[in-house]
Order: structure tokens, then sequence, then C-alpha cells
């Protein structure tokens, strides 16, 4: 099943982050954590993240390779979200996605995404005025 959905957030003093319900079911207790190019951080079940890594199998084990690999590795980090629904943000996390107090939490298919919540509103912009132009295929 996709993730969807837009919620908003507190990342508390301990930098734990409650998850949306629907979210958690589908996660399960073990997840992984992506620093994310676009700012913002990348959450994937298990499933999902082996998806994701399959290409990396097939990258030359030369020093390029390694390279590729260590770069892209180096910004994962495996996270465990608690009986309470809540997972401990890693403080290198944090800083890269410029995390405070009020956070989204955006499902998009096989992954969330974490976002600060005044950086994620200025990306986004009205939202609403580009759906028509920016899917002309869908009805709303």
């Amino acid at each position: 099943m996709a993730y969807f959905g837009e919620y908003s957030y507190t990342l508390d003093s301990a930098n734990r982050l409650i998850l949306p319900s629907r979210f958690r079911e589908q996660l399960g207790g073990e997840i992984v954590m992506y620093k994310s190019s676009d700012g913002c951080l990348f959450v994937y079940d298990n499933l999902n993240f082996e998806k994701v890594i399959a290409p990396l199998k097939a990258i030359s084990r030369t020093e390029v390779g390694r390279e590729k690999l260590r770069r892209f590795y180096s910004d994962v980090s495996p996270v465990s979200v608690d009986r309470n629904g809540r997972l401990v943000v890693p403080a290198e996390c944090i800083a890269h996605a410029s995390l405070k107090d009020e956070v989204i939490i955006l499902g998009l298919e096989n992954r969330i995404e974490i976002w600060n919540k005044t950086i994620y509103l200025a990306r986004m912009g009205n939202k609403n005025d580009l759906l028509a132009d920016d899917y002309p295929d869908i009805e709303f």
C-alpha cells in the first residue's frame, strides 16, 4: 500500500516524533531514514528500502564505485519505532533537515518525508493553484 497524506506534528525536546497511526501500521518497528538532497528526510520500511538499494548492488566495486556507495550509505540511519508510535530522530538528521518544533510528515508513494514545516510550506506555495496545471489527466 502506498503512503499518502500530509500531517503536521511536533518534534519534542527529546527529538522524538510521533508518526501518524496509518503510517505506523505500514512501517513496522524497524525503519530506515535517509538524508535526502531535497533537504528533508526520507523514511522507508525495510521492504521499500530494499527495493531502493537494489540497483546499488550492480555498482562496480572499483574505487569510484566504493566511493559512491560510501556517500549513499553514510546518509542512511536505522531507526526504531517504539510501542507508542514514536521514533527518535538522530541529531545529524535533525541538523540536515533543519528540523525544529513543527514538522510536516508527508506520505509519498513508497516513502514518508519529514520536513521542517516552514521550509516545506515555502517550497509548496499555494499547492491548490497548481493541481489542475500539474495534473491535466486527473479530474479533481
